[in-house]
């Protein structure tokens, strides 16, 4: 056979051998792409045409969202959905030649926008006005708009949903809004501004007494570090001093704090304010030594004629490691206002630990769970707030699951899913898209409230505040500072002083030996209250804390029985034990825990201590903390029976006297009123 004959033959095999389909065609592939997401009830549509494969392809799904079409012949899914979710979708293609391929696609579908604002708050002409409005659901960020009607003269809603400025004009005004995802999916709602004139109510009436606290979170990037961060130290310096004083908060909790001499010079720049980091040993008790001089380091700053630091440690340091080396500062506040009514709240301010790897998610999570277990056991009745950058979200966490490729749960999901004792102010702004920071769509820097302070809340007060600073990315921070606002009702309510007139007027922290001995007579330790009013008060149920018990590690000092009365003008102690009491006292007893149990000053090499007296609802009518004592003195208020005296020695008020339980300061006896 010639060769020009063999080489024809073997041309014809293989164009059979191609023909028939078998050993040469590519086998079919579908494309290695990811779904754009889309929102309930949105015109969608995706294309999963294979490469390769013996004509003609024949595509399924198993199974198809609810409410889509899949067409077989082309691999063609037709939207809209009806049920929102993350949805895996298994698309196979086959051949002619029955040859297939299968491919798993993920299609996350958000729920339809829907408005939850029902009123908007009434404003007053002329008085600064804020409010955020609130939607579920949307792909975010969810932006608003004006469509029927018109606000008042003065106040501009913003694309994030923020209704602010000052109202000008009283009246009622009806207005349309409108709110779509990034989708397009949008949702309306009618509502009304009720504009009124200064000092008058929505029923005609004067403005009843308010009681106002605002609280404010912010991380000042690296803020006087001069290897990280800004670079123009005294620049971010003058920003942020520039922030806090045009923000006019009472209450900032910060983070990433490096220098304690750039704080200073903070506070230096900021008349009315006072502060310290969580390092500063003069005034936090423990735990500084967890905080090194180039550390970032968490700290409070407040307005000092109006908060009054009761005590101040830092917490969870066996936690340390999962709080990235950053432990809580815990700060026990006394909020007073210029009518004398007080309200105590403590704050924990925290940082938590930084990045997105699982290791990072599992430490937070870890965190979370120490962090909740003291305020469970700890704190389980107080105003608690615990405010910073928690460096991570709470509608789904930051960092995404390998093993699935969605977003693991949030690490915090053990405070949201115990919503009857905690909130996260910050949460609806995280659902709505908001952002915290400059650089990232989350939403990190939060603010959890417990039951007891989440009743004061003022609802969608949270916001986040955007300087108008040019380059502030590059020349202040990173992160946006974060305000919510409290109010505690009528003048005087929460404050013990007006309800209750009842307060701590002596007590006596050190006591001498017992005679002949180097015993301390411990027995003689005692707390003094006084009746301020012009009622009786049943002390039933009230009881007597140091640190220790108030804080859940020990017992409750002293619990009054029912029936202990303490009449207008005069006192009632508590002796620590029976040997002290007076014989015949009827305004006197021991502590029915079996002591009062007072710890001794820094200087005698203990670490001072804080009385508490707290109602039968577990707020705190009084408390008074200190940190030296001397033995035998006792420290009595100045003026002496006035709730609102400073605290002396004894013997700056009566020469020769070191202590008058039970009696005046001078030593005479408490009258009736």
């Amino acid at each position: 056979m010639s060769l020009i004959r063999m080489a024809g033959m073997l041309a014809v095999l293989t164009l059979l051998s191609a023909c028939d389909g078998r050993g040469t065609t590519v086998p079919p592939q579908l494309p290695a792409v990811e779904l754009s997401p889309t929102t309930v009830g949105l015109d969608y549509e995706a294309m999963f045409t294979a490469s390769g494969g013996e004509p003609p392809l024949r595509y399924s799904v198993t199974p198809p969202p609810p409410g889509f079409s899949f067409f077989t012949g082309e691999g063609r899914l037709l939207g809209p959905g009806s049920e929102a979710g993350d949805f895996s979708i298994t698309v196979t293609v086959r051949d002619a030649n029955g040859t297939e391929h299968v491919r798993t696609y993920a299609l996350k579908i958000y729920a339809r926008p829907e408005v939850t604002s029902d009123a908007l708050p009434v404003a007053t002409a002329g008085g600064s006005y804020e409010h955020v409005l609130v939607a579920t659901g949307g792909r975010p960020p969810l932006e608003w708009e004006v469509v029927g009607g018109s606000l008042p003269t003065g106040i501009e809603l913003r694309s994030e949903g923020v209704l602010s400025g000052q109202p000008q004009g009283e009246g009622t005004y009806p207005v349309t809004l409108r709110v779509h995802d990034a989708h397009g999916a949008e949702a309306q709602v009618q509502l009304g501004l009720q504009v009124l004139a200064p000092g008058e109510s929505p029923d005609g009436g004067p403005h009843e007494g308010t009681f106002p606290l605002s609280v404010a979170n912010w991380n000042i990037e690296w803020f006087g570090d001069t290897q990280n961060g800004p670079t123009n130290e005294p620049l971010q310096l003058a920003n942020a001093q520039a922030v806090i004083a045009d923000a006019g908060v009472d209450i900032w909790g910060l983070a990433e704090i490096v220098s304690t001499a750039h704080f200073n010079d903070l506070k230096a720049g900021l008349p009315g304010y006072d502060g310290f980091l969580a390092d500063d040993g003069t005034r936090v008790s423990s735990g500084t030594s967890y905080y090194g001089a180039n550390d970032q380091k968490v700290g409070v700053l407040f307005k000092s004629d109006v908060v009054q630091v009761l005590q101040a440690d830092v917490v969870l340091l066996n936690s340390s490691y999962d709080f990235g080396g950053r432990p809580p500062l815990r700060v026990d506040l006394r909020v007073r206002r210029a009518d004398g009514s007080t309200v105590d709240v403590t704050a924990l301010i925290l940082h938590m630990k930084a990045y997105s790897t699982e290791q990072d998610y599992a430490r937070r999570q870890s965190a979370s769970r120490a962090l909740k277990d003291y305020l469970d056991l700890r704190l389980p009745t107080q105003r608690v707030m615990v405010i910073g950058d928690w460096n991570d979200d709470v509608d789904e966490s930051t960092t995404t699951n390998p093993a699935t490729g969605w977003k693991f749960d949030s690490p915090y999901l053990n405070f949201i899913n115990d919503p009857s004792r905690y909130m996260f102010t910050t949460e609806a702004l995280s659902r709505a898209g908001v952002s915290s920071t400059t650089s990232r769509p989350s939403f990190i820097d939060h603010q959890l409230v417990s039951n007891e302070l989440r009743d004061s809340y003022i609802p969608n007060s949270t916001r986040v505040l955007r300087p108008n600073i040019p380059s502030y990315r590059s020349t202040t921070s990173d992160h946006y500072p974060i305000i919510s606002r409290f109010n505690f009702g009528q003048q005087g309510q929460g404050s013990g002083e007006a309800r209750y007139p009842v307060f701590i007027n002596e007590y006596l922290p050190q006591t001498g030996n017992l005679p002949g001995t180097s015993t301390p007579d411990y027995d003689r330790q005692f707390v003094e209250l006084v009746n301020g009013g012009t009622t009786a008060v049943d002390l039933g149920g009230w009881k007597i804390h140091d640190a220790n018990s108030y804080a859940g590690s020990d017992p409750v000092r002293h619990v009054f029985p029912a029936g202990t009365m303490i009449h207008p003008g005069k006192s009632y102690v508590v002796y620590s034990g029976p040997t002290a009491v007076p014989q015949g006292a009827t305004n006197a007893t021991s502590a029915s825990g079996g002591g009062l149990y007072l710890n001794r000053g820094v200087n005698q090499g203990s670490s001072g201590d804080t009385v508490y007296l707290v109602r039968p609802d577990n707020t705190v009518q009084d408390s008074v903390a200190y940190r030296d004592t001397t033995v035998g003195i006792s420290y009595n208020r100045s003026p002496d029976g006035s709730a609102t005296g400073t605290w002396v020695p004894h013997t700056q008020l009566q020469t020769g006297l070191q202590a008058s339980p039970g009696q005046r300061a001078v030593g005479a006896a408490w009258l009736l009123r």
